[in-house]
């Protein structure tokens, strides 16, 4: 058996290869059934806990418990871990700014005490 035209554009590197064996799997279930009401009591992707983040096909997201679901979780996830590290910069940058204010105080007032 051949790989299609689709596959080999898709994966250059696949050429010269042969298909030894396959199978399809088909599960007559394999979404669940939500009920009407339930869809507010799925957690978010951004929880409580900072720089704590959930992703999955079962959190909150446009789409029920599906592949399509888990990928669009993870990307929600992600966004919120990138606004995260951008607080993280934001944050170590007053931390410089006020380290570097700091020293300049230590050093114009040799002569005081200071609590560090």
């Amino acid at each position: 058996m051949s790989l299609g035209p689709l596959v080999l554009a898709l994966f250059p590197s696949s050429r010269g290869l042969e298909i030894t064996w396959s199978s399809v799997v088909k599960i007559g279930q394999s979404l669940y059934r939500e009920g009407p009401g339930k869809d507010p009591f799925r957690p978010d992707q951004k929880t409580p806990i900072k720089n704590f983040f959930l992703a999955g096909s079962y959190t909150k997201q446009d789409y029920i418990d599906s592949m399509e679901g888990a990928t669009l979780s993870g990307r929600q996830a992600s966004a919120y871990i990138c606004d995260a590290g951008e607080e993280l910069v934001a944050l170590q940058k007053k931390l410089a700014a006020i380290e570097s204010h700091q020293q300049l105080e230590t050093s114009s007032s040799s002569d005081e005490l200071s609590l560090v």
